[in-house]
């Protein structure tokens, strides 16, 4: 079996499915070491407060209470930290395990108690007084940077983050030579990922060894373990981090959190292992939240559709600490500067601006920017369709990066190795309804009171960021992933992942890169990973970087136990090895199949009969593969959905959804389509569900699941899936990221199916998420009917005007 025939391109089932379907997973809230205690937090009810007082000697006091803990207590002990990757002007607030001195946004910890269980420990929060004086609280992203809003951080001088344009060329020029010039604005609500098990830590500290174990749901075991070391003080080789299953993730359990450390603190000074585990409302109040941006973009066109330039100006709110170690402006670059997405635009400035507020902090969350992007860039070129008198597909078309120009640097200097934008486009249309056919659906469904309409969304996605992208900005954040792969004496592999996952499927996946490299049948082998004293190191799951990464790892260790193997047997069949080949197991000579060995006779020989092998031999089947893999590989695609509006209610129904997917080599179809189906259902949560609100004081308003709406089944359309596979020409095995194209391309696809629904009657909305008093208001708004301003429709940032034919969007 050659490897272009072997276990990558197959539908191959999950290994790590059966026990977890079988209850027999471990998550962290499934150990509970001996002698251990449980911990609750005090946190801050307030967004923007002093504090004045903290009297915890009635809990201390309380039966089963061990320790209570603030800020004076740990901040000894536990260096401070801040987010500041180098980017130029980036400034954050120092954060520590407990809040000290001011409270900065509603949920974060303030005091600890530990106790012997969870509940005295709850109980135990209400015996403490918290004594605060209420400051001004900055909840605004826009009014944040006004020089007389209040300051978050008293040691900075401005509540600006940082600023940043992105872009090159002669806009100006640009503009003043467009036919046409369109305008849009638009925003997206503050969310986060939800994960089915929310996050959750047991700390176990060891002092006569000076060690600390500690098991937790994260994404990067062993950042954390460098992280961990660095603020507490201790050798990194003295902490051992465990993550074994991880009930989702999604970028929100990449970061550095105050009370996983404050956990890991309280086992330090108590010499016993401390628990925590979060309830939902903490998790909806506390974990990094994302996609809070307003963005103002104008395209310049000429007469003929060919796109002349494109400006945009970007506010995002980043909260109130820029998280260790992706920092607070991850979200905002990237929606800067992906926007020209798979365009061929000549000039463009982006400007961006992060504003410091009273909110949880904002940090990377499945497609990290790019939905936003995506969704300006889609929803303006669907205006601009409109005011030209175009179909939205061939204004696309006359724009779209052509086959020839590739690899293509963007003009924010984005080099899209390789990819399939027109060929992703048509392969899309061929799915949807069409001319007479499309006019007959809107026709029936406008006899049932409903509008339909269709919407397009063509993107590129970054994927597999490379030590350029976080390690030269001086984050702890490695690029490359190392792999071991082991044959056993009995001719069973071992594969031992630096990375842990989270659902993605990364055991299966390595095993059919394994099984193909090294030549042995996919159910002999065995992966293990999530323990940072057992296996390699890796930097964790992060920007669909796996595939690419830990298989190019997996892959490089196959190939060199491969060449053992095979020299081992040259030597016993007296060939030259060059002359082996080895499949399913069995290495035999090219040509001659009666002449072989099986892997488990070589095994056995490498291990217990080496006097058979002469000494200058490497016997030692047990290999550490590395990758490093590009700076940044691309993927593409193309999304559309069609919906159906009750024109009534403003209820919007999705009724089809259509992608076209290029992510390179596929290694297992399957888990991709998988992969691609939840970050659909996570984008349409985005655009029509999903909305952490904040009222003007800075409270939480949604903090439970009856308040966060999420979709559920009967929301979610099936997702038809058709796969290019353009291989990457700078990866190892030509594969691209996968994980996070769904997420980032449903908002836009669902937004303009919308519009296009809205568009006869003159109607259209600009903000996300789409909810029915929004479509409500828009038709209303279009027949003439005014409504007062809700306090839900955010203002978008000022763009300077540019030439002198201008039709608006919204602004």
């Amino acid at each position: 079996m050659s490897i272009t025939e072997g276990w990558v391109g197959r539908r191959v089932k999950r290994v790590e499915d059966p026990k977890i379907l079988l209850g027999r997973g471990r998550y962290a809230d499934d150990v509970t070491p001996a002698r251990c205690l449980h911990a609750a937090f005090v946190r801050a009810p307030v967004a923007h407060a002093l504090i004045t007082a903290i009297d915890v000697e009635a809990a201390r006091q309380a039966p089963g209470v061990v320790a209570v803990f603030t800020a004076d207590d740990f901040n000894p002990m536990c260096r401070s930290w801040k987010g500041l990757l180098d980017w130029p002007g980036l400034v954050g607030g120092d954060q520590r395990p407990l809040a000290t001195g001011k409270m900065h946004y509603v949920g974060e910890p303030v005091v600890m108690v530990v106790a012997e269980s969870r509940a005295v420990a709850e109980d135990a929060l209400e015996l403490i007084t918290l004594d605060y004086e209420e400051l001004d609280p900055v909840v605004d992203s826009i009014a944040a940077l006004d020089a007389s809003a209040a300051k978050v951080h008293d040691e900075l001088p401005s509540n600006l983050a940082f600023e940043g344009t992105f872009g090159t060329g002669d806009v100006e020029a640009a503009f003043a030579e467009a036919a046409v010039i369109v305008e849009t604005g638009i925003s997206t609500a503050r969310h986060t990922a939800v994960a089915l098990e929310p996050r959750g830590v047991v700390a176990e500290f060891d002092p006569s060894a000076k060690s600390l174990t500690v098991r937790l749901s994260t994404q990067a075991p062993h950042m954390l373990q460098s992280v961990f070391a660095e603020l507490l003080g201790l050798r990194e080789s003295n902490i051992r981090v465990l993550t074994d299953e991880v009930g989702g993730a999604f970028g929100m359990k990449a970061h550095v959190y105050s009370d996983e450390v404050a956990t890991c603190a309280a086992s330090i000074l108590l010499r016993r292992p401390v628990k925590w585990i979060q309830d939902r409302v903490e998790s909806l109040q506390s974990d990094t939240q994302a996609r809070d941006e307003r963005v103002s973009a104008a395209l310049a066109v000429a007469a003929d559709g060919r796109i002349l330039g494109l400006r945009s100006e970007v506010v995002s709110d980043g909260g109130a600490y820029s998280v260790y170690p992706r920092s607070m402006v991850t979200e905002g670059i990237q929606v800067a500067t992906i926007m020209p997405g798979p365009y061929r635009i000549p000039v463009y400035s982006g400007h961006l601006r992060v504003a410091i507020t009273n909110k949880a902090p904002l940090a990377v969350y499945r497609g990290v920017g790019h939905p936003v992007a995506i969704l300006a860039m889609e929803t303006l070129l669907d205006e601009t369709a409109r005011r030209l008198g175009l179909d939205p597909a061939e204004l696309r078309r006359r724009n779209l990066i052509a086959p020839e120009e590739l690899p293509y640097t963007s003009v924010t200097g984005q080099v899209y190795d390789s990819g399939s934008h027109q060929e992703s486009l048509e392969k899309l249309l061929a799915m949807l309804p069409s001319g007479p056919d499309l006019d007959k659906r809107k026709a029936e469904a406008r006899e049932r009171g409903r509008l339909l309409g269709v919407g397009l969304a063509c993107f590129v996605e970054v994927t597999a960021p490379g030590v350029m992208f976080y390690g030269k900005r001086g984050a702890p954040i490695t690029a490359h992933d190392q792999v071991e792969v082991r044959v056993e004496a009995d001719g069973s592999v071992t594969v031992l992942l630096g990375t842990p996952g989270q659902g993605q499927g990364l055991q299966t996946t390595a095993a059919q890169v394994v099984a193909d490299h090294l030549g042995v049948s996919f159910d002999r082998i065995s992966v293990v990973s999530g323990d940072t004293a057992v296996v390699p190191h890796g930097t964790g799951v992060w920007a669909s970087r796996s595939a690419v990464v830990s298989s190019g790892a997996a892959a490089s260790a196959a190939r060199e136990v491969k060449e053992r193997l095979l020299a081992i047997a040259g030597h016993l069949l007296e060939v030259d090895p060059a002359d082996l080949e080895i499949a399913n197991g069995v290495v035999q000579v090219a040509g001659a199949p009666n002449v072989h060995l099986g892997v488990e006779e070589l095994a056995e020989v490498a291990h217990f009969r080496t006097h058979r092998l002469p000494p200058e031999l490497r016997i030692g089947l047990s290999v550490v593969g590395e990758y490093s893999g590009p700076n940044v590989t691309f993927n593409n695609g193309a999304h559309a959905a069609v919906v159906e509006i009750e024109e009534d209610s403003g209820l919007v129904h999705i009724v089809d959804y259509a992608c076209v997917e290029d992510c390179g080599v596929l290694i297992n179809p399957e888990i991709v389509d998988g992969q691609i189906r939840g970050g659909v259902a996570q984008g349409i949560g985005g655009a029509l569900f999903e909305r952490l609100y904040y009222d003007e004081n800075g409270q939480l308003l949604t903090s439970t699941l009856l308040d966060y709406l999420m979709p559920t089944g009967p929301e979610l359309p099936d997702v038809r899936i058709t796969h290019l596979e353009t291989p990457s020409p700078i990866t190892m095995l030509g594969v691209k990221g996968a994980g996070e194209a769904g997420a980032a391309g449903a908002p836009a696809a669902v937004h303009n199916a919308v519009n296009d629904a809205l568009a006869p009657l003159g109607a259209r909305v600009w903000h996300e998420p789409i909810t029915p008093e929004r479509v409500v208001r828009a038709v209303d708004e279009a027949a003439g009917h005014r409504w007062p301003e809700p306090p839900d429709t955010p203002p978008v940032p000022a763009l300077p005007h540019l030439g002198s034919t201008v039709e608006k969007g919204h602004l």
